[in-house]
């Protein structure tokens, strides 16, 4: 006979206290019908998919008020080796891809021509944008002419692979994709970028391959 408040007497109190619990569950279980267990976890499931639904809201908003708050100012690096390509508040978009608008860029870069272009419905990739720095040669990109803008073409869109920004207090921000950058890029403008002698886009023959 086990004595009462020994541990192996209390072990086998909890223990029949979880049997008899379980006997209730089952009891209760047998009571309800098919057609209200089925209610219970529809609501469940509507609860959970609306309580994450507002928590991801609220995570794309405050990353979307970060994003416009933020200001443009650091620097662009090549990833592979740190060579300057120039200044962050020079980025600009154009659908998907970001480059750096500002004529120094492009004495920071070598360029590789494709025999071929590489045709597409609104551009052609002409060729490649190599890191200036004579010990890198990293591909940063492409060169690309736009069908919508023959004038201010080619720009250089970088792989947010291949950079990496370097903040005014030496904060480095390194992603894979730009989109995933808190930073909210001006977009590709026509009146603001070709009338800006700041902003101004010059043709391919214009640049020179940067040495470090």
């Amino acid at each position: 006979m086990l004595k009462e408040n020994s541990p192996n007497h209390i072990k086998e109190r909890d223990s029949r206290q979880c049997e008899q619990n379980l006997k209730n569950i089952l009891e209760i279980w047998k009571g309800i019908s098919l057609n209200d267990f089925q209610q219970g976890v529809l609501q469940t499931k509507e609860s959970f998919i609306q309580k994450w639904e507002e928590s991801l809201l609220k995570t794309i908003t405050l990353q979307t008020n970060i994003s416009e708050s933020t200001e443009l100012t650091g620097d662009i690096l090549c990833r592979a080796c740190g060579y300057l390509l120039g200044k962050l508040d020079k980025v600009r978009q154009y659908e998907n891809a970001h480059f750096i608008s500002d004529h120094d860029f492009y004495n920071r870069i070598e360029e590789k021509l494709f025999n071929q272009p590489q045709t597409y419905a609104r551009s052609s990739d002409i060729g490649k944008a190599l890191c200036g720095s004579k010990n890198c040669r990293t591909q940063l990109g492409c060169i690309k002419k736009l069908n919508d803008y023959p004038e201010i073409s080619p720009i250089y869109p970088l792989k947010c692979a291949s950079i990496k920004i370097k903040s005014e207090t030496g904060e480095m921000i390194l992603k894979k994709k730009w989109s995933q950058m808190p930073f909210k890029f001006p977009k590709l403008s026509k009146n603001v970028d070709i009338n800006n002698d700041d902003d101004i886009f010059y043709d391919a023959s214009d640049s020179l391959p940067g040495d470090s």
